[in-house]
């Protein structure tokens, strides 16, 4: 599908994270970049096309690796309030994820003004912040974390299971006939793909409920809906892991996990 204006993007990852597998997509739309990669990338970003075009930078959600590369573009950074709040006092992260992105600089963010071509819409779930950013006109949804793939099975602390369906669904109403994921790219058909992410995850927690209720244990539960836990869960001290998402799952349905 084409639209009036295109959308250029790039691929960032530094060399840990390109081993990992943990890349992020940075896009460029009319003259705004949609997020801005991590801070180990920054150097690259801005000696791009793509950002030395960009007059100012919309920021989806706090998380480091989509707006820890902004401190080195000399444009306006704008986010939602609940972004700009949580980006003025940054919390320390953990040294996996200063491996894996790089560490965070102070960054300077405003709010939007009036009058931008994409409309922030709240979709907290993958993080109480999270944004997608749409644009009416032309259909156009940049989603950040809030599709990541129709099955997604990890989640980090913020993540809240219910809250994610309901973006999921504000998200479908909007009715987006072409969606830019920033870690799985241009998603075609994306009201079906956001619907079948919602009948995935409802499908994965009555599942649950019923096996716990069977006496199965939460471990026993895990690792039949959602797989055995991997290196990122390791490596991450369990902060990145799918146990975050089947705990919050049973949460929202009323289950002690």
């Amino acid at each position: 599908m084409n639209t009036s204006f295109p959308v250029q993007a790039v691929r960032l990852a530094s060399p840990l994270g390109r081993r990992f597998g943990q890349s992020v997509w940075v896009y460029r739309y009319r003259d705004l970049l949609i997020d801005s990669g991590p801070p180990g990338t920054a150097a690259r970003l801005r000696a791009l096309p793509i950002a030395r075009q960009a007059h100012a930078v919309l920021l989806t959600h706090h998380h480091e690796d989509h707006a820890g590369g902004a401190y080195a573009l000399k444009v306006p950074v704008y986010a939602a309030r609940p972004t700009l709040e949580l980006l003025s006092a940054p919390q320390r992260i953990r040294l996996y994820r200063r491996l894996v992105w790089g560490t965070p600089r102070p960054l300077r963010v405003q709010l939007a003004p009036a009058g931008l071509p994409l409309r922030w819409i709240p979709t907290p779930g993958h993080s109480p912040d999270h944004h997608a950013l749409f644009d009416a006109g032309e259909g156009v949804l940049f989603s950040g974390d809030a599709y990541l793939g129709v099955r997604a099975r990890m989640g980090m602390p913020g993540y809240d299971f219910a809250a994610l369906l309901r973006s999921l669904e504000d998200l479908i109403r909007l009715e987006p006939r072409v969606m830019y994921c920033a870690h799985a790219g241009r998603v075609e058909r994306p009201v079906q793909r956001l619907q079948a992410k919602r009948d995935w995850l409802l499908e994965m927690q009555a599942r649950a409920v019923a096996l716990r209720a069977q006496g199965r244990s939460f471990a026993g539960v895990l690792r039949e809906l959602l797989g055995p836990e991997g290196l990122d869960a390791f490596a991450s001290g369990g902060e990145l892991s799918k146990t975050v998402v089947l705990r919050s799952a049973l949460e929202a349905a009323g289950q002690r996990p």
